[in-house]
């Protein structure tokens, strides 16, 4: 089955943009909250993480969520796609789990150089994956936002992330750096 390639279509230009300087270091710890068929993981084994010691941890649910674009998806088949794509990476640890019950568990041993904030698409959702991400975040690391102008049908706003950006960001101002503000939200720990 064939999905849509939102990664290519909205975020690698930022990807390329911000974590170029990252490419084949040694020792990057990555987190990405939202991985669909596994696009932006790809792209970052394949141009990022090619040092040594790396690891990008990959959380999903592979069940989809309320939005038009998912109603019509089989998650399992999105899931069995991802793994068809990640099984030759060593650097791609999957945890399938809501993103809460992952924080719940995470141990805080390894401090992260970049998040990538693509899961729960609601403002509360959003909110909490920022701000249990925030603490597990290098000074000096990178956070992005997907979806920041992304809007849902119904036109809720409480069921979009921008809200839930916009008050973590209030929350946190002065403790980052803006690297770039379009359909994301990029931003770097100081």
């Amino acid at each position: 089955m064939s999905y849509p390639d939102w990664f290519t279509q909205t975020a690698k230009p930022n990807f390329e943009k911000h974590l170029a300087h990252l490419a084949g270091q040694d020792d990057l710890s990555f987190l990405q909250l939202g991985v669909f068929t596994g696009d932006a993981s790809v792209w970052l084994a394949d141009n990022i993480l090619t040092g040594k010691y790396n690891l990008l941890i990959d959380v999903d649910t592979w069940q989809g969520s309320d939005e038009p674009a998912h109603r019509s998806i089989d998650f399992s088949d999105v899931y069995k796609t991802y793994l068809e794509k990640v099984k030759k990476y060593r650097t791609v640890e999957s945890f399938v789990m809501p993103t809460i019950d992952f924080f719940m568990q995470w141990d805080g041993k390894t401090m992260e150089d970049f998040i990538y904030i693509d899961a729960d698409h609601t403002t509360a959702g959003v909110l909490v994956d920022a701000e249990l991400s925030w603490r597990c975040l290098k000074s000096g690391g990178i956070m992005a936002f997907d979806d920041y102008t992304w809007t849902h049908e119904s036109g809720d706003p409480r069921l979009a992330p921008k809200d839930g950006i916009d008050l973590f960001l209030h929350r946190h101002d002065g403790e980052y750096e803006v690297l770039e503000v379009n359909t994301q939200y990029w931003i770097k720990k100081k």
